[in-house]
């Protein structure tokens, strides 16, 4: 009895299959590692507006560089857009105030980021709002896959010295929900629709920036807005010149 003979357009199938897999994982990757633009135009938008009053915050009130940030927890680019951040926190802190905005994707796409977003908040509730930011970030592949991500919060909240009672109830009750609600909307205000989203100076950028290109952006406004000023009569004052015979 002979065998029967293999389908001759299996390997093609096959084929395709591997290569549809490697583009798909090259798309997420390039999705995800992008780096931030600007939409082509380094222009502040004096149709912008900011409450910053109930958002947590880092460096001086009075810093002549702002840098908003509209992220979400859950976010994988967010996640990847961390050590700009971090670089801007450390080398940047006496100069640059940085101010954080909640903005949870959908349910459907981030499920646990609304969540996480109430953590964070509670953890500011007893003023370790930066610390709860860092780990969520740091054990985000753990928790976003977590069948339990209050009993995951509540041991991040351990880590970090929060009085446990105090966090646990502030969960439960979606105590500061309504900052987060209200981040939402200003974000959407503001043309946000994707994270993680930076204004600088009102300068909108969108993506991931490495700490090299933030230090393109900040360093050249720091330089203008930290440079002397010119006295006004000096600066509108035309060179003499003395005619000699």
């Amino acid at each position: 009895m002979q065998n029967q003979s293999s389908d001759p357009r299996q390997p093609i199938l096959i084929g395709m299959i591997v290569l549809g897999v490697i583009l798909l994982v090259g798309i997420v990757w390039a999705v995800v590692s992008a780096p931030a633009s600007s939409g082509g135009n380094n222009m502040a938008d004096p149709n912008l507006s900011f409450r910053d009053e109930n958002d947590p915050a880092l460096g001086p009130e009075d810093a002549k560089v702002m840098v908003r940030v509209f992220g979400d927890f859950e976010c994988p680019a967010c996640r990847s857009a961390e050590p700009g951040i971090t670089h801007v926190r450390e080398a940047y802190a006496d100069r640059v105030r940085v101010i954080w905005n909640d903005f949870p994707l959908p349910a459907t796409m981030h499920p646990k980021a609304r969540i996480s977003a109430t953590a964070a908040r509670c953890a500011e509730e007893q003023a370790k709002f930066w610390e709860m930011h860092d780990l969520l970030y740091e054990t985000q592949s753990g928790w976003a896959r977590s069948t339990d991500a209050n009993a995951d919060f509540e041991s991040l909240a351990r880590r970090i010295g929060l009085h446990e009672g105090g966090f646990r109830s502030c969960m439960s009750e979606r105590r500061h929900d309504s900052k987060v609600t209200n981040d939402l909307q200003e974000g959407q205000a503001n043309g946000v629709d994707s994270t993680p989203t930076f204004f600088v100076n009102n300068v909108k950028y969108v993506g991931v920036l490495s700490p090299a290109q933030w230090d393109a952006i900040l360093k050249p406004l720091l330089e203008a807005a930290e440079a002397p000023a010119v006295p006004e009569e000096a600066a509108g004052e035309e060179t003499a010149t003395v005619e000699t015979e």
